[in-house]
């Protein structure tokens, strides 16, 4: 077993945060902008000579070199007990605008204000070890997510039971399939009461079981957490989980507001979510 930093029954990471009640709300983003850096010469060229609608002008050079402005003066408020859904096709900037709220990136121009305790579930499995087994990734998992041992210790059976891995769950996580490492991910991550839970496309992958098991999990999670934010390309799951909507494109907002409004004018458009 893998060397794990060990913690006193009731010594948690971090410090507790304060009430929901004390707090404005729970994200709030004003005029957000956000430059990621092509490193690389050969792919800013790639970019550069991709075909592209000619309105999006996204790759941008400096004397720094090539950057790709993915998201530009996004501004939200986000509630509490809110549930917002993110559509836009691929490549809109949904995932880096989840990234942003979730504190992995940090915007280039505006600010990001999170008030809460946030849980993260996306379907690349940040912040787990590939090395080490699926029980060590519950602790480090659920020590990012600021429980306690004893806290760990009591979740512990309930997520191996959700994550149904058999013999795996003592596996290093590199030898599992991305079904497995999303059952484990999402176990841990619905496994607490977060004040911000933040869900990116994870309910396309995995079979038909594992997705009806997770959305009866979200069902309960949501009775518990205060406030949601889910990227998706199934209306139905827009429906079902969520009240409001976000309609990015191109890395700019487009809608803000109801989710029967925003589909409506999403679909208008001929786009597809995807």
């Amino acid at each position: 077993m893998s060397s794990i930093p060990e913690l006193s029954p009731d010594q948690s990471p971090v410090e507790p945060q304060k009430a929901a009640e004390e707090k404005s709300a729970a994200i709030e983003l004003e005029a957000v902008s956000l430059d990621l850096p092509l490193r690389q010469r050969s792919l800013a060229s790639l970019f550069r000579r991709a075909p592209r609608p000619a309105s999006d002008d996204r790759i941008q050079s400096a004397k720094s070199g090539a950057y790709v402005s993915v998201l530009r003066d996004v501004s939200l408020r986000l509630e509490y007990g809110m549930r917002l859904g993110l559509i836009g096709v691929n490549g809109a900037g949904k995932s880096s605008l989840l990234r942003l709220m979730a504190g992995i990136y940090t915007p280039t121009t505006g600010a990001c204000l999170i008030n809460g305790k946030v849980s993260t579930l996306f379907a690349n499995t940040i912040g787990m070890n590939e090395q080490a087994s699926g029980r060590e990734n519950i602790y480090l998992s659920a020590r990012t997510l600021g429980l306690s041992k004893r806290e760990i210790e009591e979740i512990t059976p309930e997520v191996i039971e959700f994550a149904d891995l058999g013999d795996f769950i003592d596996l290093p996580l590199r030898v599992y399939s991305a079904g497995m490492k999303t059952r484990l991910g999402f176990g841990v991550a619905t496994s607490i009461k977060p004040e911000i839970l933040l869900i990116d496309e994870v309910f396309g992958v995995g079979d038909q079981a594992f997705r009806e098991r997770a959305q009866k999990r979200i069902h309960k999670v949501m009775g518990d957490a205060g406030s949601m934010v889910l990227a998706t390309h199934s209306i139905n799951i827009l429906r079902e989980f969520c009240d409001t909507i976000c309609w990015i494109d191109r890395g700019r907002m487009k809608f803000f507001g109801d989710v029967k409004k925003g589909l409506r004018q999403y679909t208008a458009t001929g786009k597809k979510l995807g």
